[in-house]
């Protein structure tokens, strides 16, 4: 039998990490998770864990806060919080509007929290995040970059995460462009030519070689399925918005810049060039 002293000892130990693993605010909001950058795996386990107590708790809505450090792109907070949303509603079969994504700003490090909220309420932000440096919004500022599947249009998602929301990863692109309402939106897209291919995933979980080049126009049709988002959704006028082909890279991307007036639009910066095709003599 274990002395008293000793015994109250052990009871704090349980007590401090249960409080830690499930804090609650004045709300009733319970944060249910927090982690950095975490590997794939451990980040599908943590969200394995959170859908299985939201659909437990019916009455409740899980909330998604990321918070960046000063170095990464504004839109990261956006795009971290939409890649575990949809993972919760395509494989996990949570509804769609029981997730809420929240940009939580800056912080001293990347962290990602998951909370379990009563219906009506919400959780309360870590108030040491805040904007740590001035963007300088007379130079081309870029907000975000990401890959794309161009069979699917997704956005650095496999294809088996589900219907096309993509529309949603523009919103803090669309925003910025909203504080600067005499600002450029210029979109960059790249097309992926890469002697060595890597495995890809297609949803059946039997990986495949991808495609060592893709076919001509994928970058035109990116963009132009960008711009038709931006206007339709968030209401940004054509005249607003620059596409540009920027070419090869060895991995497909789409960049989003915001430029002021008078500014040029940034340079594309390919890093792939596939050998010019000759025509056979006769």
């Amino acid at each position: 039998m274990l002395k008293r002293p000793l015994a109250l000892f052990f009871l704090s130990l349980v007590i401090f990490a249960t409080h830690t693993n499930a804090q609650s605010d004045k709300n009733g909001a319970c944060k249910f998770d927090e982690f950095g950058d975490v590997a794939y795996s451990d980040l599908i386990a943590r969200l394995d864990n959170f859908a299985i107590h939201l659909q437990n708790e019916p009455r409740t809505k899980g909330f998604i806060l990321v918070y960046r450090t000063r170095r990464d792109l504004p839109g990261l907070n956006n795009r971290i919080a939409l890649r575990s949303k949809d993972y919760l509603v395509n494989s996990r079969g949570v509804a769609r509007d029981r997730i809420v994504t929240i940009d939580g700003g800056e912080g001293d490090r990347q962290v990602q929290e998951l909370w379990i909220v009563p219906i009506g309420t919400t959780p309360t932000p870590r108030p040491d995040a805040y904007e740590r440096y001035f963007p300088d919004v007379d130079s081309p500022r870029k907000i975000d970059e990401y890959g794309f599947d161009p069979a699917h249009g997704r956005t650095e998602l496999p294809s088996w995460f589900g219907d096309d929301r993509d529309a949603e990863y523009l919103e803090t692109f669309a925003t910025e462009l909203r504080k600067q309402s005499t600002s450029i939106a210029c979109i960059i897209v790249y097309a992926q030519y890469n002697p060595r291919p890597r495995l890809v995933d297609n949803g059946d979980y039997e990986p495949v070689r991808d495609v060592r080049r893709d076919p001509p126009g994928t970058a035109r049709q990116r963009l132009q399925i960008e711009r038709a988002r931006l206007m339709k959704i968030y209401g940004i006028k054509s005249a607003r918005i620059r596409l540009v082909d920027g070419g090869y890279r060895k991995l497909r991307a789409v960049e989003l810049w915001v430029v002021p007036r008078g500014e040029h639009t940034p340079i594309p910066t390919p890093n792939s060039f596939p050998p010019k095709r000759t025509r056979q003599k006769q």
